[in-house]
């Protein structure tokens, strides 16, 4: 797809951020199931987008003359700012992971796992504004799926069972973003974990030794039915004493909210 004079950039603090268009230069982006072809042009963009046959092996950001791989691109009229901004984001659902082993956590405990969440690419034109979104694009394919009860439930997309206990035991792939959750038990019954939500809609994104990793959620159980506090936060074991903040939640919310995020609890036993 590309030409064989493609510059290729495949370091992720090269690919987020302000880019400066030219004209003559066609800038494609690769990451996931994901392929971009993104031109300035006078007075806005052509952004095209193709859904890739096979997985990327990285994500890649590089340069490229050749107009004919962009034949069928889109045109975005912004006006005369050629800057554009590329920036990763969380899918714009809640997810859901559904446990296939055995998770128990006694009462007054907590666990910390890893789950791995593919991430959407932004573009941005000028600055990085909500008015100034031009468009974004999954790297891969969510099934959407149903948190809760039929009347008053949670439209989400499903992550599968994938989860470890250590972020390197992970092997998170290129365009996935590493979401590591604390489920809480403050009750005085055993959790029996079957459907965990994640509201990855409110963490931001942070790049870690070239790792995007979202913010610690904290996920507090109080008993079955009952509402418990979620807190979004950075933790300098896993972000570092300095975060590296590359890019805010999709939803500006208070740090710590109130929700339900269990649902269909196996068993859960009173002790």
């Amino acid at each position: 797809m590309e030409s064989i004079n493609l510059k290729i950039m495949s370091r992720k603090q090269e690919i987020w951020g302000k880019h400066e268009g030219k004209t003559s230069e066609i800038t494609r982006l690769r990451g996931g199931y994901c392929s971009l072809g993104m031109q300035s042009i006078t007075g806005g963009w052509l952004i095209q987008y193709e859904k890739a046959n096979e997985l990327a092996g990285e994500l890649s950001l590089g340069l490229t003359t050749d107009n004919q791989s962009i034949a069928e691109a889109q045109v975005y009229q912004t006006g005369r700012s050629s800057v554009l901004h590329i920036l990763p984001a969380m899918p714009p659902k809640p997810i859901v992971f559904r446990n296939s082993k055995k998770i128990s956590i006694r009462q007054h405990q907590s666990l910390r796992i890893y789950l791995a969440v593919p991430l959407y690419i932004q573009l941005y034109y000028k600055q990085v504004e909500s008015d100034n979104l031009l468009c974004e694009f999954e790297t891969e394919r969510l099934s959407d799926t149903w948190f809760g009860e039929p009347d008053s439930g949670t439209p989400a997309f499903t992550v599968g069972s994938r989860f470890a206990l250590q972020a390197k035991e992970l092997a998170a792939q290129p365009h996935e973003i590493i979401v590591p959750v604390n489920i809480l038990n403050n009750s005085s019954q055993l959790l029996d974990l079957q459907r965990l939500l994640v509201r990855v809609d409110l963490m931001n994104i942070y790049l870690v030794n070239h790792q995007l990793i979202a913010d610690l959620g904290t996920i507090e159980f109080k008993g079955q039915g009952h509402t418990g506090q979620l807190n979004f936060a950075t933790d300098k074991t896993i972000h570092g004493a300095t975060p590296h903040q590359i890019a805010k939640s999709r939803i500006a919310s208070n740090r710590t909210i109130l929700g339900h995020s269990f649902h269909v609890i196996k068993q859960i036993t009173q002790l």
